[in-house]
Order: C-alpha cells, then structure tokens, then sequence
C-alpha cells in the first residue's frame, strides 16, 4: 500500500509544489484525492498505471483541488478505458462537469459515476476495503477521507506447510482464507494449524482543508498514515484559522488525539520555500512526522 502527494502546494502553484492531489495505490488499483491543475503531468512522472484508477475523492469545490479533474477525465477517453470510474465530492460536483461538457466539448465515452455526498459515514466499499467521509471546517463545503482496508488473513507458516506436506496452489490458499483442506492422504488439515491470527487492516486518511475540528479527529481515529493540511506555521495561527486552514502545530496535534501512527504534512503555503520550520514546528507534539514533497512516496507494510 502507497501513497504518492502528487501536488504538496496550496492556493497556486510554484516551480517546486503544485497544487492539490495525493494518489493511494492498493494492490492494482489506484484511488486520487483532490486533482488540482496539471495532476496529470504528475501522474505520468509518477510510477503510477493510472488507467487503473478505480475513484477520485474531491474534497471540496476551491479550484486548486479541481481544476484538473475535467482534463483527466477527458485524457481518460483516449485510451481504450472500459470501467468505471465513480467521482465522489461536495454538492456542486455535477454541475461543474457538466459546465465542461456543455461548454468546452469534455468528451467521455467510459462509464463515469458522480456522486455528491450528502451526510458523513461509509460511502465506497469492497470485499477488501471501505472508503469513509467527514465533514471538516472549511469556508465552504468540504470532505475528508479515510480509506481502511478490511482485517487481512493471518501470517502463513510456510515451514510448517512443507513439514505437514502441503503442496502449493489453492490447497495453501485455501487455509489462507479460513477454510480446511484435504489433502491426498486422506488427511484434513484445519487452518488454524498454519494460520494465525487476523491481522489489523492498514488505514490512510485525507484532511484537507480544514482548520481543526472534532470531525478530522474521528476519522483519522488510529490510521497507519494522516495526511494533512498544514498550510501555515503557527506563527499565522489566527490568520489560517480565519480562512479555514491549520498550521502545523494543529496538524500535529490532530495526528496525535486521533492516535495516528505517522503524519504527513502537505499543503503548504508559498512564503515556505524551506519547510524545516514547519517540521520542527509539528514534531514538537508529533514526533512521526514528515513533511511532504511532490511525487514522494510513504509506504504502509
């Protein structure tokens, strides 16, 4: 499980920082929150395959978390996509792509969802995985999200496998997902002879942008990685308050009440050329923290 901050910028883009996406990659498929402008040049520097790209989280309607959306999925429709794409965002969604289709000819011959989301809870699942949503506290409407994949099978003892015989294929597979095996033998091998037990899902959340509030809080609530908005230092405080932001401070403390494991800070203002204030500023209330830069990579194990 990876997750790339394509765009790390706020407001507009730089030579260094563009503006707002963050790609997560779990096991082929590949999900993008926010897609601010030239998102795509990002994905194509990126090691991405973004023609497998199962959703896109917009978390609300400012332009350097959209303005990219509607040229990708224009590019979209020149490859030979056959899938859908669900698109999932505020209130006002469809009506800013349909303005393109109207008035700019957005061309789009795949099966594409647009779904406004009208309260916070569950909203995208799988056998494998649910993708939730919050309101955070914004100047205007605005979603975070959390991605959490389900519980995964316990560790396999291979060692023990080749001492009791199994062979490899489905029968090893099988004992991987809970059920017994029989093997040539007449013997019957019960799963929790090799398999422990399950193991936690990995988690991942998106709060951007917000100023703080309890929403970010609960569903960040013990994820493997937060990435957050960090658009100014503290030294700003009321300023990113009054404009429905956080300085790293806050992004800190957030990561550590919703007992994050690691805390990505992006988001960042122009008038921060160096960052180091802003990583010093947020490891003093949460050590684990890194400060993100364009087309870098954080890996969940």
């Amino acid at each position: 499980m990876r997750v790339l901050t394509l765009g790390t910028g706020a407001g507009r883009p730089t030579l260094q920082r563009h503006t707002s996406a963050t790609a997560l990659e779990y096991e082929g498929e590949t999900f993008l929150f926010d897609c601010g402008e030239a998102t795509q040049l990002q994905l194509i520097r990126s090691p991405l395959k973004w023609g497998k790209l199962t959703a896109v989280f917009i978390g609300h309607l400012h332009g350097d978390h959209l303005y990219g959306l509607p040229g990708l999925l224009g590019t979209l429709s020149l490859g030979e996509r056959q899938d859908l794409l669900q698109v999932f965002g505020p209130a006002g969604l469809k009506a800013y792509l349909r303005i393109h289709q109207e008035t700019h000819s957005l061309w789009i011959n795949y099966p594409l969802e647009v779904i406004e989301i009208e309260s916070p809870g569950l909203i995208f699942e799988t056998e494998r995985y649910q993708v939730f949503c919050a309101p955070l506290s914004h100047l205007i409407p605005c979603w975070g999200y959390a991605f959490r994949e389900r519980p995964r099978p316990g560790t396999f003892d291979e060692a023990k496998a080749r001492e009791l015989g199994i062979p490899e294929g489905p029968e090893r597979m099988d004992l991987v997902r809970g059920r017994a095996v029989r093997l040539a033998d007449g013997r019957v091998i019960e799963p929790e002879t090799l398999v422990g037990p399950p193991r936690p899902g990995r988690s991942f959340a998106y709060c951007l942008d917000t100023r703080p509030c309890p929403e970010a809080l609960q569903l960040a609530q013990g994820v493997d990685l937060l990435v957050h908005e960090a658009t100014f230092g503290a030294e700003y405080r009321d300023e990113a308050h009054q404009w429905g932001h956080s300085c790293a401070e806050d992004a800190a403390r957030a990561a550590r009440e919703a007992g994050a494991k690691r805390l990505v800070l992006t988001h960042l203002s122009q008038r921060y050329t160096d960052p180091q204030s802003l990583l010093h500023e947020a490891r003093t209330q949460f050590p684990a923290t890194e400060v993100a830069e364009d087309l870098q990579a954080f890996f969940i194990p």
